[in-house]
């Protein structure tokens, strides 16, 4: 029995189980169901008021709703219960604005950072949530200093980025999945062209293309889904095999199976009748042969953005351990250059449609930008994507609270004010300079 399922049964059946229901709305929450997790977090505590994982999670929910202050409100419960919360400090620090009310958490904060007892994760989540409370306060000097503590400490957790298996990758995906590898399985999939594919790499504008998207009332963002990555695991038919054969290894039944299985996914949050929902998990152009074999018809849009913003904005976040790439400047110049190559590959081999969205044009003519991307998508203009920031939607990305403002340029060259304290960026990325991709 899937493990959503089993919290599902334990909080119906039992509703004075408050653990159950917090574990239920985790996976909600997962799920992009936002506003259901929220309903269940509340119901926990109202059963468990000191129940610190409830609090966090219902804080962690209210971000992706778009409500600070009731986020900043759970995560105060959090540590006003357990002072020591890294994952807590680290959420509130990097959405509070009050200085003088954050003060006292940032020296504390600031403390655990530099403590020799504490432990890596827990630096590292302290660290990411100080570098974006001073980053806001334009001090940038200290942000550098806690970024570089915070990165540390998670890549002595986590490790460095295998360079040798992401390049072994690369290859295999370039060297199989060719005109003539597509060309062969034309009958696979399914007909729909409903599916949308948001792909580049992760800090790029994927969260701003989607904002504009879901804003039309015939679109749907659905947000960044776990379930190709998923799906293209479970399809491999041997132990032995990795992640990249996953069309390989697909047959024709398989490639309508999986494509069924995802289109529920896809559809879950979404009004039915929409004429395309988008997925906007960034690495899934590792994946973008499968979304070939499973979807003929659905598009592609890559975002794309200054290799040096990006690859500070990725430096400066709490990603996932497993993105092993994000704590060290050469290891991200590394990640991106393989990157690239992937997309000038998918570029010339790949039987989609695809657009190139780049975010400092976006910033700079948002109007036609928009209309070239729902031009692409085959729906009607409407005035309604230039207000992309007025949305009442689920949010789930460390560009929620950027995306709720009116389109902004203070981001598009943000790398030049870390220059003198990070000339390590400048350095790794010297072979990038010339270009935006």
């Amino acid at each position: 029995m899937r493990r959503f399922s089993v919290f599902e049964l334990a909080a119906t059946h039992d509703p004075t189980l408050a653990r159950a229901r917090s574990r239920l709305a985790h996976e909600l929450s997962q799920r992009s169901q936002c506003p259901q997790a929220e309903s269940l977090f509340r119901q926990a505590l109202t059963l468990d008021p000191d129940d610190v994982q409830s609090w966090f999670g219902l804080g962690r929910t209210l971000e992706d709703l778009g409500q600070a202050e009731g986020a900043l409100g759970c995560y105060r419960n959090v540590l006003r219960r357990q002072p020591g919360h890294g994952m807590a400090l680290g959420q509130y620090l990097a959405l509070i604005k009050d200085d003088q009310e954050a003060s006292t958490w940032q020296a504390q904060a600031q403390a655990a950072l530099t403590h020799e007892a504490t432990p890596d994760e827990a630096k590292a989540l302290v660290g990411y949530g100080l570098t974006k409370h001073y980053d806001r306060r334009r001090n940038y000097r200290e942000a550098i200093r806690a970024g570089s503590l915070a990165n540390a400490a998670r890549r002595r957790k986590a490790g460095p980025l295998d360079r040798t298996a992401l390049v072994t990758r690369v290859d295999n995906i370039i060297g199989t999945y060719t005109h003539e590898f597509f060309a062969a399985r034309r009958p696979y999939g399914i007909g729909t062209d409903q599916p949308v594919f948001i792909v580049g790499l992760p800090r790029s504008g994927t969260t701003l293309t989607e904002q504009i998207l879901a804003a039309h009332p015939q679109l749907h963002g659905a947000g960044e889904l776990p379930d190709l990555a998923r799906l293209a695991i479970r399809s491999l038919p041997d132990e032995t095999d990795v992640p990249w054969q996953a069309a390989l290894r697909l047959t024709d039944m398989g490639s309508r199976t999986y494509a069924y299985e995802y289109v529920r996914a896809l559809r879950a949050t979404a009004t039915p009748g929409r004429l395309r929902i988008s997925d906007k998990q960034p690495l899934n152009f590792f994946q973008l042969a499968f979304v070939a074999l499973l979807f003929p018809n659905s598009r592609v849009i890559h975002c794309r953005r200054d290799a040096r913003d990006t690859a500070l904005s990725i430096w400066m976040e709490n990603f996932n351990p497993d993105q092993r790439y994000a704590t060290d400047f050469d290891d991200l110049a590394f990640f991106t250059a393989q990157y690239r190559r992937l997309m000038a590959h998918w570029n010339e081999a790949l039987p989609l449609k695809m657009i190139d969205i780049q975010y400092e044009e976006t910033v700079a003519d948002l109007e036609n930008q928009a209309r070239r991307l729902i031009d692409f998508l085959g729906a009607p203009w409407d005035d309604r994507c230039l207000d992309f920031h007025n949305q009442e939607r689920t949010v789930q990305t460390p560009s929620r609270w950027q995306v709720r403002q009116p389109i902004y340029s203070r981001s598009v060259g943000r790398w030049k004010h870390y220059a003198e304290y990070l000339p390590e960026l400048s350095t790794a990325f010297a072979d990038f300079c010339e270009e935006s991709l």
